[in-house]
C-alpha cells in the first residue's frame, strides 16, 4: 500500500507552577524566586513550551497514562477486537492521532499482517512510533494536524477501518465534523469509525460529581504507585490546569453521535462507557 506524504489523556507534573527558592550567587546575594526567574524569561520572549508539541508530554504520558487512566487497557482492547472481528484478514487501517502507537500495536498483535496509516501532529509522537514499528513495512507515517482534515492524505478510498483513542477531544470543535466527512470518504462501504476518547458529561452537577469523585480515586492511586502524596484541592487544580495546557476540549457522547451522523454515517453506537470516557462507532453504509 503506497501513500503520498505530505490524542482524557492527562500527564501528572507534581511542580507545575510551584516553584522553589534557589540562590543565584554573585548577583545579588539574596535569595531569588525560580518565579522571579520565570518572569524574566517570558519579558525575554523565552517562553516553556507546553502542550503536545513538548517532547516531555510524550514521555509523561507513557509513563502515566495507565495510572491516570485506568480504564485505558479495556479501552485499547475492545478498539483492537471490534476491528480484527468485523473486518477481513489483512485490513488497510487508519490511525487517528496515533500517539505512541497503542491501537496500532494491538491490532497488529491480532492481525500482524494489517496496514496501518498512522497520523500525528506531535513530532515526538511520529519520533517514537517509528522508531517503535521501525521494522514493520505495512507501517507508514504522517505528521497531520487532524485540525486540517485528513482527505489529502491518500488516494485511496478503500480503508476497511479509522479508529482513534484520546485524541479527537483535541480537535477544535469548528473541525469535527469535516474530519468525520473525511473519514467517512475514505472508508470503503460498510467501513467502521471507532473512537475511544474523553468526554463530558452534558449535566454539569454530573460533571462535577464525575471529576470530584475521579480526583479521590486518584489521589489513591498516584500514592500506591507512584508514592506521591497529594490534597484534594492541589490534584483537583493541577488537573484543571493541565487540561487546559493539553487543549482538551471534551464534548459529549450526544455531540459526537450527532456530528457523526451529519458527516453521513448511518448507524453511530455507544459500545462502552465509564464515567468520562466511552467509545462510540459508525459504521458506513
Amino acid at each position: 500500500m503506497k501513500f503520498d506524504r505530505i490524542n482524557f489523556v492527562i500527564f501528572i507534573d507534581k511542580d507545575i507552577d510551584l516553584f522553589p527558592s534557589f540562590c543565584l550567587s554573585g548577583i545579588t546575594g539574596k535569595v531569588w524566586t525560580l518565579y522571579l526567574i520565570k518572569e524574566i524569561f517570558l519579558a525575554m520572549g523565552i517562553e516553556k513550551k507546553e502542550g503536545w508539541t513538548h517532547p516531555e508530554a510524550a514521555e509523561k504520558y507513557a509513563q502515566t497514562a495507565d495510572i491516570i487512566i485506568p480504564e485505558r487497557k479495556e479501552i485499547l482492547s475492545i478498539i483492537s477486537r471490534i476491528v480484527i472481528e468485523l473486518e477481513p484478514m489483512d485490513p488497510k487501517i487508519i490511525d487517528l492521532g496515533c500517539g505512541l502507537g497503542d491501537v496500532t500495536a494491538e491490532i497488529l498483535k491480532l492481525k500482524p499482517q494489517a496496514e496501518v496509516l498512522m497520523l500525528d501532529f506531535s513530532e515526538e509522537m511520529i519520533r517514537r512510533s517509528s522508531e517503535r514499528f521501525r521494522e514493520n513495512k505495512n507501517i507508514t507515517l504522517v505528521k497531520r494536524d487532524l485540525n486540517q482534515g485528513i482527505l489529502d492524505i491518500t488516494e485511496d478510498r478503500g480503508f476497511d477501518a479509522v479508529v482513534s483513542c484520546f485524541s479527537i477531544h483535541h480537535v477544535e470543535f469548528e473541525n469535527r465534523i469535516k474530519l468525520y466527512s473525511d473519514v467517512y470518504e475514505l472508508l470503503k462501504e460498510k467501513g467502521l469509525f471507532i473512537n475511544g476518547d474523553l468526554f463530558r458529561e452534558e449535566s454539569p452537577a454530573i460533571g462535577q460529581w464525575e471529576l470530584n469523585n475521579h480526583i479521590s480515586s486518584l489521589i489513591i492511586q498516584l500514592k500506591e504507585k507512584l508514592g506521591q502524596e497529594w490534597t484534594f484541592e492541589e490534584l483537583k487544580r493541577n488537573r484543571l490546569e493541565n487540561a487546559k495546557k493539553m487543549g482538551d476540549k471534551p464534548g459529549t457522547v450526544w455531540e459526537m453521535f450527532h456530528d457523526m451522523k451529519a458527516a453521513g454515517f448511518s448507524y453511530v453506537d455507544c459500545l462502552w462507557k465509564s464515567r468520562n470516557l466511552a467509545i462510540m462507532a459508525a459504521t458506513k453504509s
